[in-house]
């Protein structure tokens, strides 16, 4: 009686073993190991605030996720240059054809005086936008983003869903 208790207890406890061990498994598996690609990678997030300034000029804020194995995505100084360049396109209803509208570069600048430089980074950009549009009768919208960094690596370009503006 007394060995059987004994093997019933060996079998619970390789059991909770078992379940334990394949929990912290799975647990493990999970958990998305950082890029050590050097080439940026973009994922397009969101835009929102769209609306007219006091002056009625175009605002909003586009957000746009980044990955880059080598961390040098972004630019020591604004001397450097632009490394973000976002294009504005406009629905021509009479070619049923999306048409260039404008062209916008940035300079994001590295965070935290270049504390991430040479690590891989992920986060995201947001992107205070003015006078987005040539004129406010292009009603229909999308936006296309990409980035280098500064060994020329060109990130994936990204593209925003179409935006109906009632302003």
């Amino acid at each position: 009686m007394a060995a059987k208790l004994l093997v019933n207890l060996g079998i619970v406890y390789m059991m909770r073993f078992f379940i334990i061990t394949t929990f912290l498994f799975v647990l493990v598996s999970c958990v998305k190991k950082p890029s050590t690609n050097p080439v940026p990678q973009l994922e397009y997030k969101n835009a929102y605030g769209f609306g007219l300034t006091s002056t009625g000029g175009d605002t909003a804020v586009v957000v746009v996720g980044y990955e880059d194995g080598d961390g040098n995505l972004f630019v020591d100084d604004y001397s450097q240059g632009p490394n973000l360049i976002m294009t504005t396109y406009y629905y021509n209803s009479d070619s049923a054809k999306f048409l260039k509208d404008r062209s916008f570069s940035n300079t994001v600048k590295q965070p935290d005086n270049g504390y991430y430089k040479g690590k891989s980074i992920k986060g995201d950009i947001y992107l205070p936008l003015r006078e987005f549009r040539s004129n406010n009768t292009r009603k229909i919208i999308k936006f296309n983003i990409f980035m280098k960094d500064m060994k020329s690596n060109v990130a994936n370009t990204v593209s925003s869903p179409v935006y109906t503006l009632n302003f």
